[in-house]
């Protein structure tokens, strides 16, 4: 375990905002700062970070807790890993501690394994094993530097060559082969290594850590390029190549150029356009989306100069916008492919052709023209017919005025017949600012349910609450059950002299629906400062009391008429009594 006292040390040095702002575009509004949630999809940014009290909670997916929550969340690790990683940003030592269950444990090996291939394909890059893959590197324009920078290395000809370094490191055969590094020969005993004669990408997570590779082969392989299977540390859809070297280059840019293969990364790169990812040569995801959202707003796509180049860009340009991200397209010219365009007509040509980059709906409404043969006024019917469909989606006039004209322009017509098109389909109305007039007023939350949530606030954020609480409230006065399994772990905590009850609370309780109930009630207004705190705090205990007495008087009253019914005189006299008393 670690210590309370360090754990306490780092939390109070550490600053959430600075922490998620690593993550997270946030922008101060009032006391908070908000930003877009980076676990879910949304439109609206209802993710928000309070300096005061350290804490974040998205009002959309109800995430929340303290720092140790958001990057346990964030970079999917344990409580101790986040502690232990937030100490070394702030200079804090932390006492090493073994992961907690099979699972952390695991994933640990799993990470050691990966590493120690990584430096096995490093040096048989730089061995007399390497030479083929030397002068095929420099055949290809890739510097020393590069090829050391993204440590680039090897995987020699031979069955097994990896497989009995890593054996004879320590490694279990199950485990390498859970890593994705061999395959199980069929019907025998024993493994083989998945790459053989390739060069060799290692792949790696956001903070820089070995999770998979992808191979190149250097001879007659098939396929020509070879990815890791996901394992328990890597998922193909949720990683981005290249992010762990660029991400820093991204945020500065506010901007992400996106390609889809290894080469067209790594050559741009070497060239300084830094900010730069690659989509694992495969359709994107929503998960990629969210996690590129964190260090951009605005997505730049290089993808290849080909039918299916073109269809990927117009497939991502959707995914991208729906979780809030600018697009743009590179129209790449002069090579298939960036790395080509590069080793052909120079940087500056591809630098051009990515500040030159065509906005989202232009590239959508030149994609439709090319589709069709404009000659033909067929053709150009169903041109106008598909550019109207991509038009009307759009919510703003003037740009939906504007791209009209340039439609209009190609299909030689009239912007107005491709604006009434858009009308006829019948979702223009929205771009006008339309709005349903009718609307549904929520009830308001009941006097008990609030009192319950100030409470739980009061009790939480301040030390004399929870004194309060103690001589006025016991667990019975409250119903809602993220409440009572609050209280329940207060009543058997033991806090510090300086330990805040908030994030005791924060990083104890074992349900995950009590920690976003108390996540959303605490960046609240802070009640705890008010200069009304007792008088509010009583106001909520009168609430909860009376509440508790007019159950009490109506379970009285049912059960005076159950006795009466069942002619028990005594019974009934004796529930009277109580009931005298309880109004009394």
């Amino acid at each position: 375990m670690i210590p309370a006292e360090i754990i306490e040390e780092i939390r109070n040095k550490a600053d959430i905002v600075k922490v998620v702002s690593e993550y997270v575009k946030i922008k101060k509004r009032g006391k908070n700062y908000l930003g877009s949630c980076p676990f879910h999809s949304e439109k609206d940014p209802s993710f928000t970070v309070s300096p005061d009290k350290q804490i974040f909670h998205c009002f959309g997916c109800q995430e929340g807790g303290n720092v140790f929550a958001f990057l346990m969340k964030i970079e999917n690790i344990g409580f101790a890993e986040a502690v232990a990683e937030l100490g070394t940003r702030l200079g804090i030592a932390v006492p090493q501690v073994s992961g907690s269950g099979a699972s952390k444990t695991l994933r640990d090996k799993l990470y050691q394994i990966a590493e120690l291939a990584a430096k096995f394909f490093e040096d048989n890059l730089k061995g007399p094993a390497g030479n083929t893959a030397r002068t095929y590197l420099q055949h290809r324009a890739i510097e020393f530097k590069t090829v050391k920078q993204f440590r680039l290395g090897l995987a020699p000809e031979g069955w097994d060559n990896l497989f009995k370094y890593l054996v004879s490191r320590g490694a279990d055969p199950k485990l390498i082969e859970k890593c994705g590094l061999v395959l199980a020969r069929e019907g025998k005993n024993g493994y083989y290594d998945r790459f053989r004669n390739r060069l060799i990408f290692p792949i790696c997570d956001p903070r820089g850590r070995v999770v998979a590779f992808g191979g190149r082969g250097l001879g007659n392989e098939e396929p020509k390029y070879l990815n890791s299977p996901d394992t328990p540390i890597y998922h193909k859809g949720s990683t981005l190549f290249g992010l762990d070297l660029s991400r820093d280059a991204i945020k500065r840019a506010g901007s992400a150029i996106m390609v889809e293969g290894n080469f067209d990364l790594v050559t741009p790169f070497q060239a300084g356009f830094t900010n730069i990812v690659a989509s694992m040569g495969t359709a994107l995801t929503d998960q990629q989306c969210k996690l590129l959202s964190r260090y951009c707003d605005t997505v730049i796509l290089a993808f290849d100069a080909d039918s299916a180049g073109g269809l990927a860009a117009e497939r991502s340009t959707e995914l991208f916008r729906s979780h809030g991200l600018k697009v743009k397209v590179a129209q790449l010219s002069g090579g298939k492919d960036p790395d080509e365009i590069i080793n052909k007509a120079g940087k500056d040509a591809f630098g051009k052709m990515i500040s030159d980059s065509l906005p989202y709906l232009e590239f959508r409404v030149r994609r439709a023209l090319s589709r069709h043969d404009l000659k033909e006024i067929e053709s150009r019917s169903r041109a106008l017919k598909e550019i109207a469909k991509v038009l009307a989606a759009e919510k703003d006039e003037f740009t939906v005025r504007e791209y009209a004209k340039l439609a209009a322009q190609a299909l030689g017509t009239d912007p107005d017949t491709v604006q009434a098109e858009v009308k006829r389909l019948g979702q223009y109305a929205g771009a006008k600012g339309f709005k349903s007039l009718s609307r549904v007023t929520a009830k308001p939350n009941s006097k008990v349910v609030e009192a319950e949530k100030n409470l739980i606030a009061l009790i939480a954020r301040n030390k004399e609450g929870l004194a309060l609480f103690q001589q006025y409230l016991t667990l019975d006065d409250f119903s809602a059950t993220e409440a009572r399994t609050i209280i329940e772990l207060l009543q058997t905590a033991k806090l510090g002299q300086s330990q805040e009850p908030a994030h005791f609370l924060l990083e104890n309780l074992p349900d995950e629906a009590a920690r976003k109930y108390l996540s959303a009630l605490l960046v609240r207004e802070n009640l705890s400062q008010t200069e009304q705190f007792e008088v509010i705090f009583a106001d909520c205990v009168k609430v909860l009391k009376d509440e508790k007495k007019r159950q009490r008087v109506a379970d009285l009253k049912a059960e005076i008429k159950t006795a009466e019914k069942s002619q028990d005189a005594a019974r009934a006299s004796e529930l009277l009594s109580l009931l005298q008393t309880e109004i009394s």
